[in-house]
C-alpha cells in the first residue's frame, strides 16, 4: 500500500477508538456519582430529605410537645370582675332621707345683687350659739348696699349652677322647708325663698320677715310643690332703700 494511504488509516482507527471511549465514559448506567433520590442522606447532614422523617435528626420539630403561646392562661382580667361590678354609684354613701339639711346637699354660691359684685360677705363659723337642732351650718351674712340696691344669696347644686345642670334629688314626701333666723340689731327685713324659679319650675317666698335678735323658726310651705331635682334648696334676698349694713344669722335650715 502506498505510505500516504497508511498514515489516512491510521488517522480514521484513531479517531474511531476516541469516538468509542467518549460513549463509553457517558454511559448512565456506570456513573460513578449517583444522583439525589428520596430516602437518601443530605450531603452536608445526618438528616434525611424525604417526608416523615425529623429535620434535625434527634431534636423535636419546633414548639413540638409545647401548649400554644399563652396556652393554659386564663384571658386578660379573666378572674376579676369588671370596673365597677358589683358595685354601687357612690358606694358606701346611703341615699338621702328626710329630714334633709339643706347644708351638705346644697351649697350658699349663687350671689345677686350687689352680691354679685363683692357686697355679701359671708362666714360659717361666727354664730355665738346654735339654734334649733343644729342642722347643717350656721350662718352669719353681711350686706353692704351698693349700686344694684338689694342682694341675696342661693343655696345651689352643684355649686355655682344657675340651671344649666341638673338639681339636688330631694326625697319624695317633704311638705315645708325650716329654718332659724335673727338680726344683729333687730328689724332687719330678710325675704327667704325655696326653688328657683327658672331652674326648678317653682318658687316659694316667705316674704319680708322683721327678724328680732332672739332666733326664731321660721317655715316655708311647700306641701302644694311638685318637684324633682332641685336647683335652688334655699335662699334669700334683701333690698327695700337700706343703706347701711345687715347683718343676719340663719341656722338649721332643712326640707322635711
Amino acid at each position: 500500500m502506498h505510505p500516504n494511504k497508511r498514515f489516512a488509516w491510521a488517522w480514521v482507527a484513531a479517531g474511531v477508538f476516541a469516538v468509542s471511549g467518549l460513549v463509553v465514559g457517558c454511559d448512565p448506567e456506570e456513573d460513578p456519582t449517583p444522583t439525589p433520590d428520596a430516602g437518601q442522606q443530605n450531603p452536608d447532614s445526618g438528616t434525611r430529605l424525604d417526608s416523615g422523617t425529623q429535620t434535625d435528626s434527634g431534636t423535636p420539630p419546633p414548639d413540638a410537645g409545647t401548649e400554644p403561646d399563652d396556652a393554659g392562661t386564663e384571658p386578660e382580667d379573666a378572674g376579676t370582675e369588671p370596673e365597677d361590678a358589683g358595685t354601687e354609684e357612690d358606694a358606701g354613701t346611703p341615699p338621702p332621707t328626710l329630714p334633709l339639711a339643706v347644708d351638705g346637699a346644697w351649697i350658699p354660691s349663687g350671689y345677686m345683687g350687689d352680691g354679685a359684685s363683692g357686697g355679701v360677705t359671708y362666714s360659717g363659723t361666727e354664730c355665738a350659739s346654735r339654734a334649733g337642732s343644729a342642722q347643717g351650718a350656721c350662718h352669719r351674712f353681711t350686706w353692704t348696699p351698693g349700686g344694684e340696691g338689694w342682694a341675696g344669696v342661693f343655696w345651689q347644686f352643684p355649686e355655682g349652677n344657675w340651671g344649666s345642670m341638673p338639681g339636688f334629688a330631694v326625697p319624695d314626701g317633704a311638705n315645708s322647708v325650716s329654718f332659724y333666723a335673727w338680726g344683729a340689731e333687730g328689724g332687719e327685713v330678710v325675704t327667704f325663698m325655696t326653688g328657683m324659679n327658672a331652674a326648678d319650675g317653682f318658687e316659694v317666698p316667705l316674704e319680708n320677715v322683721a327678724l328680732t335678735t332672739t332666733p326664731t323658726q321660721y317655715t316655708i310651705d311647700i306641701s302644694r310643690v311638685r318637684y324633682g331635682l332641685v336647683v335652688g334648696g334655699f335662699g334669700w334676698s334683701a333690698g327695700g332703700g337700706r343703706t347701711t349694713p345687715l347683718v343676719f344669722f340663719i341656722d338649721d335650715i332643712h326640707w322635711h
